[in-house]
Parts: C-alpha cells; sequence; structure tokens
C-alpha cells in the first residue's frame, strides 16, 4: 500500500517554510546592500 502525504501536512510545511524564509529575507536582502554598499565605497577610493 502506497503512503502518500495529506493536504494539510503539505500545507503546513509549506507553511513552516515560508514563515522561516520571511524571517531570513530581509537579513540576506540587508547584508547584499551592505557588501555592494562597501563594494561601491572601496572603488571610488
Amino acid at each position: 500500500m502506497k503512503r502518500a502525504f495529506t493536504l494539510s501536512e503539505v500545507l503546513i510545511t509549506l507553511g513552516i517554510i515560508g514563515i522561516i524564509a520571511a524571517m531570513t529575507f530581509p537579513i540576506l536582502l540587508g547584508n547584499y546592500k551592505m557588501k555592494t554598499f562597501e563594494v561601491a565605497l572601496f572603488q571610488n577610493s
């Protein structure tokens, strides 16, 4: 007998992944902006 995931299990998993992504995305974006600022600052001097 094949065992498959139920719809609720899939939705809960996607919800958890979405919450983790929403928490980490601003941090990654901030790090990227800071790095591009540093590169631009050192290239102009």
